[in-house]
């Protein structure tokens, strides 16, 4: 049942109830001492008002987003910042995982909006007075309307432009901020605004746009990454810079097929792998059999990420198809067996550990944050194992010598989730769009019972990790 009202006086007396008591099949998890509990929210998700920004112009295009859904006021975050702390602060989170506004602190070319800056200068100050660490990211999926027109990442100015704004950013909350994220995801929007075509910049099946988005996006990044470390040695504070990368799961439909295999090889690589491998050695290597073949070297790229960010959610089926996902020789489809969630993605907590022993692979020596992992689920009937699961992989995976630091739910709340507008409930916290109420979840209780304990339980009993239909 879903508890209506105000979540800090009830919970409390929630947490006592349980008494700490773990029975003869229950086993517990323990994380070590300083582990940090985040969440995860993006600007344009949440805040409402985002009108400069090429999303913005995007969504009031006819059918372009689910239901005909625009952004609109969002969540209202930007009004009620205090409010959404102190429920971090009730769910035991101590760190958040957030983004600032490019389009709203420059809303025009070379023009910043100092009330924008202090307005994430105050949210910071906020999440500190409350114990709460922010990380920030300062580029998720969304740009200034005035950016996308000179042609986005594809630009060539983008490098200088992105450093401008990362170091009026800094010049404003890195005395308090000490992570932060460049880009979010930067191979999704490729894939859906370059190869599907169906978010910004809506180029289909334009490989040749999308390599050039990409080169942008490195070169964005290394530039941003410099200066950031430019201004914090000037200040002799700590600073840590990395990307959120999007790693999923891609296995071959067919085992024992050897076309489903490469097919699997090939995406792996050039989704997961191409852009994460470039950051560490400076080289972009990307091939797709007939269709692309990059490699090149840029400059001042190597060695650019001080912590890995992972976000995980699923698994792909790859099977060989000649016309298959968005004109490549492949094509994605669902594990008819596995469950899914409510957009029809597979749950699969093991791939959560295969991705982690994967990183720790290929770069051993660099802390890793998950700075997304969550599930849709309207009616909260599964988040709660779905959770768990996914906790139980990442406590494996740590104690075979994956260093992770600390793991962001996604998400706080339900929100606008792009092209698939309100209806997808990622939230720990349900959202009354119509009044803007913030209701929790049984999944908020179970977070902050992890959180409080800095420990995962679970019934012994019951396998995990299949979550077979």
């Amino acid at each position: 049942m879903v508890i209506r009202g105000m979540f800090a006086p009830v919970l409390g007396a929630v947490l006592a109830s349980s008494g700490g008591v773990v029975h003869a099949e229950t086993e517990v998890l323990n994380f070590p001492q300083g582990f940090k509990w985040c969440v995860a929210t993006a600007a344009h998700q949440i805040e409402g008002g985002n009108v400069n920004s090429d999303w913005w112009a995007f969504e009031h295009q006819p059918g372009t987003i689910k239901n005909g859904d625009v952004s609109g006021d969002a969540c209202d975050h930007w009004n009620r910042v205090l409010e959404d702390s102190l429920l971090m602060k009730t769910i035991g989170v101590s760190m958040y995982r957030f983004s600032v506004e490019w389009a709203k602190i420059e809303p025009r070319e070379g023009e910043w909006d100092k009330s924008a800056l202090f307005h994430y200068l105050a949210e910071v100050e906020t999440l500190r007075a409350l114990g709460i660490e922010p990380i920030v990211t300062l580029q998720h999926f969304t740009l200034p309307q005035w950016m996308r027109l000179r042609g986005g990442w594809e630009w060539d100015g983008s490098p200088a432009a992105f450093e401008r704004f990362s170091r009026k950013v800094y010049e404003t909350i890195g005395h308090r901020v000490r992570d932060f994220v460049t880009i979010n995801e930067p191979m999704v929007p490729v894939v859906g605004g370059y190869l599907a075509g169906l978010i910004p910049p809506q180029k289909a099946n334009d490989l040749t746009a999308g390599v050039l988005a990409i080169k942008g996006m490195l070169r964005s990044h290394a530039r941003a990454y410099a200066a950031l470390h430019d201004l914090a040695s000037a200040a002799s504070r700590p600073v840590r810079v990395g990307f959120a990368h999007h790693l999923r799961v891609f296995d071959p439909l067919r085992p024992l097929n050897p076309v489903d295999r490469v097919a699997a090889s090939i995406f792996d690589n050039a989704f997961n792998w191409g852009f994460y491998d470039a950051v560490e050695t400076g080289r972009l290597k990307l091939w797709i059999p007939t269709m692309m073949n990059v490699d090149v070297v840029i400059p001042g790229l190597a060695g650019t990420q001080d912590f890995i960010g992972l976000n995980y959610y699923t698994r792909d089926m790859v099977k060989f198809s000649l016309g298959g996902t968005s004109g490549l020789p492949m094509e994605l489809v669902a594990n008819p067996d596995m469950m899914k969630n409510d957009l029809g993605w597979e749950i699969y907590p093991w791939g959560f550990y295969r991705i982690l022993k994967k990183i720790k692979a290929r770069t051993p020596n660099k802390p890793i944050v998950i700075t997304e992992n969550g599930t849709a689920d309207h009616d909260d009937s599964f988040r709660q194992r779905y959770l768990s699961d996914h906790l139980k992989a990442l406590h494996k995976a740590m104690a075979e010598g994956v260093a992770v630091e600390g793991y962001c739910h996604w998400s706080l709340m339900d929100n606008f989730e792009w092209v698939e507008g309100f209806e997808p409930r990622f939230g720990l916290f349900e959202m009354n769009y119509s009044t803007m109420r913030r209701i929790p979840r049984p999944s908020a209780y179970l977070f902050a019972d992890i959180a409080s304990r800095n420990r995962v339980e679970r019934d012994a009993s019951v396998p995990w990790g299949s979550w077979r239909k």
